[in-house]
């Protein structure tokens, strides 16, 4: 069995300031996501885990991707 390793973890204190880490507005982002900027401001209000999740995948998808590093894991 192969398992991968995350090459790294977001952490962040609401989704305006990862937003800003990755250099994007908030319109920007919405666009991206196919939404409107007021469905986009009102889903970040609500603080739903699904929006976390949409911000989430947005980073891992703008960011560069580095090679993940693989664990074998001896199968009993």
């Amino acid at each position: 069995m192969f398992f991968f390793i995350m090459s790294k973890i977001i952490y962040y204190e609401s989704i305006p300031k990862e937003l800003e880490r990755l250099e994007i507005t908030q319109k920007e982002a919405a666009k991206m996501l196919g939404m409107s900027l007021s469905g986009f401001t009102a889903r970040i209000q609500s603080d739903k885990p699904i929006t976390h999740w949409m911000i989430y995948g947005l980073a891992n998808y703008l960011e560069p991707t580095k090679p993940r590093k693989r664990i074998k894991k001896n199968a009993k």
